[in-house]
């Protein structure tokens, strides 16, 4: 009877409750020991990269771990480990991490845990792994190589690693869509409550390999950012003016190719370029003449006297920087007449057609740019409170309007296209982790605005601007240039006029005369001794032009691109 018990009984319960265990509660106790055994941990997702138009890095995430070791753990292991083993620890941690053996025992007995060793590579810290009371905590680091001339462009993350400006605010979602994943991470493996928790190896290069966010390719080009950057700087060493910007845009597609700033902000908040509403002065001279050419108002032989530089009109004097008597409507814009384009609109006169046509050509409306904080400018209407009988003659000179850089340039851009507003991009493509292109930035006409034949006059009256008029500097040999300029005068609030002594200086056009294939625009705030922008602006118009000729090989035509 008791051998039946211990052969047949006992090995049945057995039997029973090894078969209760494994198959009708299997799935409780395999839950218990996977708690028991391992656990998970997160680890950050790398942000996507931001890449210029030739896949040049402007912006990337570096993951990066802080080491820590419990020393509880760490001591326990040492006293079950041959010396071997011990002094393999000890050199592992040594070589990785530049600590020696007695600094770590030290530390060991005054701290419970304590770090070892910050922004350590994420693989050199995973080969720690095998070390008892060794974790890890992961992070991100975001680089940016080129931030010194890019800084408003890309923008910054935060702490918590949300974009705050720039394209990494703009398309925050879409560089970090997957913030984080988890990966399974087990203890020790010795029957004690230990600390200490090793991570799966083959979990974290799965995870670097396949979970990523998209990249953004830009339509910006690095190195010619670069050298308009270095130009810039070389002209601020000699003016000392607030800030000086410069715009490049592809005429044909309204990609943006550089947008240059100097200096850079830093931390970046808002992008001048984009955000910065000024008074443009004779620079916005050539959107009323145009109105003026398509209505038929003048021709451009047509000829109107300029009051040899002082013009009196509802008891406000008008004045020219250098006395005209008659000019032609070409020599108007070449010699840029302030009075010249006073008269044009009086000879004009429709005020609704003028307001409606400089809002087709984009003042006082967004660009639609994919950069964050974007101001439409001030485009006044009758119903503004300031408005008054002088503010469309004023407007016809670039006073009494509020514009932007892009604004301009994109302007300008409409001019060399014959007529066409076009929406200026900066956003070439996006893709996902896969490498396949799931956006592509693609050339948007918004409008027809004017004629070409209208544009045809403007291009030619803006050549002979740089042949014989205020842009004289900017003369290339074997180029047909496109150029105006500007001084504006900056109005001063605290003496509540314009100021005699604060000028922004201006000037932007495109090339060649034949095929306008780049747009440039530059633009100066407050330099130092200087007073016209053909001092200024217009020599470093010509070094940036000179620079796009040089950088793409071909004058004229940029093949390459």
């Amino acid at each position: 009877m008791i051998k039946a018990v211990f052969i047949i009984l006992i090995p049945s319960v057995l039997i029973l409750r090894l078969f209760t265990i494994q198959v009708w509660q299997h799935k409780v106790y395999s839950n218990n020991i996977t708690k028991q055994i391992s656990s998970k941990i997160e680890i950050i997702v790398p942000r996507g990269d931001i890449l210029d138009r030739n896949n040049r890095i402007l912006a990337t995430s570096i993951i990066l771990a802080d080491v820590y070791l419990y020393s509880e753990g760490f001591l326990f292991s040492l006293k079950h480990l041959g010396p071997k083993d011990i002094e393999k620890n000890f050199r592992m941690i040594s070589s990785l991490l530049n600590i020696s053996k007695d600094e770590i025992l030290n530390k060991c007995k005054q701290n419970k845990r304590f770090c070892i060793a910050t922004e350590v590579d994420l693989i050199k810290a995973i080969n720690l792994k095998y070390i008892p009371g060794i974790e890890i905590e992961t992070y991100q680091k975001r680089v940016y190589p080129y931030e010194e001339f890019t800084n408003s462009i890309t923008g910054k993350i935060n702490n918590d690693g949300y974009g705050y400006s720039g394209v990494e605010y703009a398309y925050n979602d879409v560089l970090s869509s997957i913030n984080k994943t988890e990966i399974n991470v087990y203890r020790s493996g010795r029957l004690s409550k230990s600390p200490v928790r090793l991570i799966d190896i083959a979990n974290i290069e799965e995870f670097i390999n396949t979970q990523k966010n998209c990249n953004i390719n830009l339509t910006i080009d690095i190195p010619l950012q670069s050298r308009i950057f270095s130009i810039l700087k070389k002209f601020y060493e000699i003016y000392t003016p607030k800030l000086i910007m410069c715009i490049v845009q592809r005429v044909d597609t309204g990609e943006i190719l550089a947008m240059t700033i100097y200096p850079e902000r830093n931390p970046p908040m808002e992008n001048p370029a984009v955000s910065w509403n000024y008074e443009p002065g004779s620079i916005f001279k050539i959107f009323p003449m145009a109105i003026f050419i398509e209505k038929n108002v003048a021709d451009p032989l047509t000829v109107i006297h300029c009051e040899n530089g002082k013009f009196l009109y509802l008891n406000h004097e008008f004045s020219d920087v250098k006395p005209h008597g008659n000019l032609s409507v070409v020599d108007i814009l070449v010699h840029s007449s302030n009075i010249g384009m006073v008269k044009l609109y009086l000879k004009y006169g429709n005020l609704n057609e003028y307001f409606y046509y400089l809002k087709l050509f984009g003042f006082g409306s967004l660009t639609g740019i994919e950069l964050p904080s974007e101001t439409k400018g001030f485009l006044p209407t009758p119903q503004t409170k300031t408005f008054s009988s002088l503010t469309p003659l004023n407007i016809s000179f670039g006073q009494g309007i509020g514009v932007t850089p892009i604004q301009i340039v994109n302007g300008y851009t409409m001019v060399a296209n014959n007529g066409y507003l076009l929406q200026p991009f900066i956003v070439k493509r996006i893709t996902n982790a896969k490498q396949e292109i799931i956006y592509s930035g693609k050339k948007r006409i918004l409008r027809k605005v004017i004629s070409e034949q209208t544009c045809d006059i403007i291009k030619n009256m803006m050549y002979e601007t740089v042949e014989r008029g205020t842009a004289q500097k900017a003369k290339i040999n074997n180029l047909k240039l496109c150029a105006k300029t500007g001084t504006a005068q900056k109005f001063d609030f605290t003496i509540g006029k314009y100021s005699p002594m604060k000028y922004l200086m201006s000037c932007c056009g495109f090339f060649p005369l034949e095929k306008p294939e780049f747009t440039v625009g530059v633009f100066i705030d407050e330099p130092k001794n200087a007073r016209l922008a053909s001092e200024v602006a217009v020599p470093i118009f010509k070094e940036v032009v000179l620079e796009i000729l040089n950088h793409y090989k071909e004058v004229a035509y940029a093949k390459a691109y």
